[in-house]
């Protein structure tokens, strides 16, 4: 997390640096994403007298996210990201800060990087009966492709890797005074979408 905060900060230190000799104007910046989220999990499974059992599979989830901001230079959008991921057993509700930097600058083709840091809220999850969900902190950088000419809307295609971390209190068993669970969902996101 420090880290990417670090990477944050030198980014918006140096964004003046970075602007064209070009007269530039400031705009509201749109990304609208929808995609997949894609990883192998391992969690125990309990087997009555025999203890538990540690089970892989894989599992796939829906997320959207939309990204609101301020386009800084030719290449650097900053803002904040929104948006609902469909875990197996959670529906959390990420607000993160973000950013937006074009590594290229073709005329119909951008190569882009994306980040974002923030928190997932348990707001629209529901629980089963004994079960009370709670969110935790988000790390989501990854790379894309913009296809479209610079100053109108571009399609986009992106690739990252998505830290989502959320706690649970379960009903207890027999012989339990506390039965909690620790998530973390690591997971590559694939997301289509669309940028003005």
């Amino acid at each position: 997390m420090k880290i990417l905060f670090s990477f944050f900060m030198a980014v918006l230190a140096i964004s003046p640096a970075l602007a064209q000799d070009e007269t530039f104007k400031r705009k509201f910046v749109n990304h609208t994403e929808f995609g997949g989220l894609f990883g192998r999990v391992k969690y125990d499974t309990y087997q009555g007298y025999g203890g538990n059992q540690k089970t892989v599979d894989s599992k796939a989830s829906l997320s959207i996210q939309t990204f609101n901001g301020i386009h800084l230079n030719q290449r650097l959008d900053v803002g904040v990201t929104l948006g609902f991921d469909w875990y197996k057993t959670a529906l959390l509700n990420p607000i993160a800060a973000g950013i937006r930097y074009d590594i290229t600058k073709g005329p119909k083709a951008r190569l882009f990087l994306t980040g974002d840091v923030g928190y997932g809220f348990n707001w629209l999850n529901q629980d089963s009966d004994g079960y009370k969900t709670k969110g935790g902190w988000m790390i989501n950088p990854g790379v894309g492709l913009r296809m479209g000419k610079i100053n109108s809307s571009s399609f986009t295609f992106s690739v990252s890797y998505k830290r989502q971390e959320a706690f649970a209190d379960k009903p207890l068993l027999y012989n339990q005074t506390e039965r909690t669970e620790d998530r973390v969902y690591n997971r590559i996101a694939a997301r289509i979408g669309i940028s003005f």
